[in-house]
């Protein structure tokens, strides 16, 4: 879903210092608006049922919940709601178990502020954003995983669907990879078609979540 005006926000972290600094990053950009802060899974559900039309940036210790209790939950309120899990970890299973749940983003605490911030702006446009340790990490158990798989599905994919697919892992939009390929967004959006059809898959989550579980990651 993409946002015309101020992205709303709701922070929920169990150390103030870390949702103040969150705070002062996000607001200090101007296209954020953050209505609250949340310390543990109590305060965020009560906060979401306020605004649920906001984006979730939710860190994994926080407080009394998990993350995909969580998401469950929030789900109850909006089926569409775009989570973004903040990490220490850089745990596959971990990841694949997020992906799984639904949230849209995944970034590690050693994230720049300016790879928060894009990564926001890309998840309330209805991507997926990965940090880029997360995403080297993803790219490298699929790439070995290719080179060892006999599946059938993954037998029918072509060179050129396995670039893209690598791209989107790696969470470039359709015109980014357009550009990085030197081919057409359409001659892209066909590519992508045709993965999902192969694949029997319908969105571009699910395709991540292909790329993961070809590598074996439970």
């Amino acid at each position: 879903m993409a946002y015309m005006d101020k992205i709303k926000v709701l922070v929920a972290d169990s150390y103030d210092i870390y949702r103040r600094g969150l705070h002062s990053v996000l607001t200090g950009y101007g296209k954020f608006t953050l209505f609250e802060a949340a310390k543990n899974g109590k305060e965020l559900i009560s906060a979401f049922k306020k605004n649920p039309d906001s984006l979730c940036l939710i860190s994994s210790n926080i407080a009394d919940a998990n993350i995909h209790d969580l998401l469950l939950k929030l789900r109850k309120i909006n089926e569409d709601v775009p989570v973004i899990v903040l990490t220490y970890s850089t745990d596959i299973s971990h990841l694949n178990q997020s992906l799984k749940a639904g949230v849209k983003g995944y970034l590690t605490k050693n994230c720049t502020s300016d790879e928060l911030i894009q990564s926001v702006l890309t998840v309330a446009n209805g991507e997926q954003a990965f940090s880029k340790s997360i995403s080297q990490l993803m790219i490298g158990r699929y790439a070995d995983q290719a080179k060892k798989t006999t599946s059938k599905p993954v037998r029918q994919i072509t060179k050129r669907e396995r670039e893209i697919l690598k791209l989107i892992v790696e969470g470039y939009t359709s015109p980014e990879i357009a550009k990085i390929l030197y081919i057409s967004t359409r001659t892209v959006e066909t590519h992508r078609s045709n993965l999902m059809n192969k694949l029997e898959l319908k969105n571009t989550a699910a395709l991540v979540r292909f790329a993961l579980e070809e590598a074996n990651i439970t």
